[in-house]
């Protein structure tokens, strides 16, 4: 290196932004920020299909569409319990909502996705009629929520209706742990 490319490396060392500078430089100032954008962004939500019921998932929740994976059914279980799959090293339990809930549906059993709810050991995965849809949340929930299957009695928090397709706002943790407490005959 001569001596020129060297006295412009130096003065381009001096230039440098300091590591704080360098990581926040371009972050907006507080007064720029839109508090539209931030609404927006939150009202985002997947929904996704059973029979007649539509389930809202937080765009926040970790979700995830299967697709090759065999489910491995297990013996002496309730009908509505699929079985498990391998799911990168984990085992996910696989739900039937259909069967679950007692919804009947026009979707041909073959072509249902698995959708998986939660990472690792948290994660659940549901048979579902299609593909999940993006949602807007629906800014109106209905004033009282309508009979519900005892399972999902504790786990929604809301409901929506949207062109004549009822939505539930689900709160999964809560029916993960309901199920296994099924599961388990408590």
């Amino acid at each position: 290196m001569d001596v020129q490319h060297l006295e412009t490396a130096e003065q381009q060392d001096t230039d440098w932004l300091s590591p704080t500078a360098a990581l926040t430089q371009f972050l907006p100032l507080e007064t720029e920020v839109s508090t539209e954008n931030l609404i927006a962004h939150t009202e985002t939500v997947f929904g996704f299909r059973v029979g007649s019921l539509g389930f809202l998932v937080n765009s926040d929740t970790y979700c995830e569409v299967i697709e090759q994976l065999k489910v491995n059914p297990l013996p002496n279980v309730e009908p509505w319990f699929g079985g498990l799959l391998n799911l990168r090293g984990n085992l996910v339990p696989v739900i039937d909502l259909q069967l679950l809930l007692g919804e009947t549906s026009t979707i041909d059993r073959k072509t249902r996705q698995l959708f998986a709810i939660g990472q690792g050991d948290k994660a659940m995965a549901f048979w579902i009629d299609g593909l999940p849809e993006v949602q807007r949340a629906f800014s109106q929930p209905l004033k009282q929520l309508p009979p519900l299957p005892a399972v999902l009695q504790h786990c929604v928090s809301n409901s929506y209706l949207h062109e004549g397709q009822i939505w539930f706002n689900v709160q999964f943790d809560e029916l993960f742990k309901t199920l296994g407490n099924q599961g388990s005959g408590l």
